[in-house]
């Protein structure tokens, strides 16, 4: 399957969210800080970081689990993944923008979209931008 298109119409389920967020009130986060979610069986939420958000992705937990599509995007930084349209474990890893073409910042916008649509947003990490969200 490839993400290169930004499109995933039957794996992520409408569930609007974040509606009147402010984002720079939004606990500050690491990396580190989303490892301490790690056991997919005993019920923790499942997070990853896009364009220095953290995103609440439990809602489609068989996805991001071991052996889902997206086995490798949990306590990682998928910005770059997304943006290249990888779900691959090395790209899961990259995190940030640097590098991107034009037409891989374009992807990354389309996935921003679904994930700020659909997925809570919990924390920051001092990589966000102040102006990133807007209703």
């Amino acid at each position: 399957m490839s993400l290169a298109d930004g499109n995933l119409p039957l794996l992520i389920p409408p569930n609007p969210v974040n509606q009147d967020l402010d984002i720079m009130r939004l606990p500050t986060m690491t990396l580190a800080d989303l490892t301490a979610d790690d056991e997919y069986e005993s019920g923790a939420r499942i997070l990853v970081v896009l364009k220095g958000l953290v995103f609440d992705v439990t809602g489609m937990k068989e996805a991001f689990s071991p052996r889902g599509l997206f086995e490798f995007y949990p306590k990682n930084d998928i910005t770059y993944a997304l943006a290249k349209g990888s779900v691959s474990e090395l790209d899961a890893r990259v995190g940030g923008e640097s590098g991107l073409t034009d037409r891989e910042k374009e992807n990354l916008e389309r996935w921003f979209t679904i994930f700020k649509n659909r997925f809570e947003i919990i924390g920051k990490t001092d990589q966000v931008d102040q102006g990133l969200y807007s209703n």
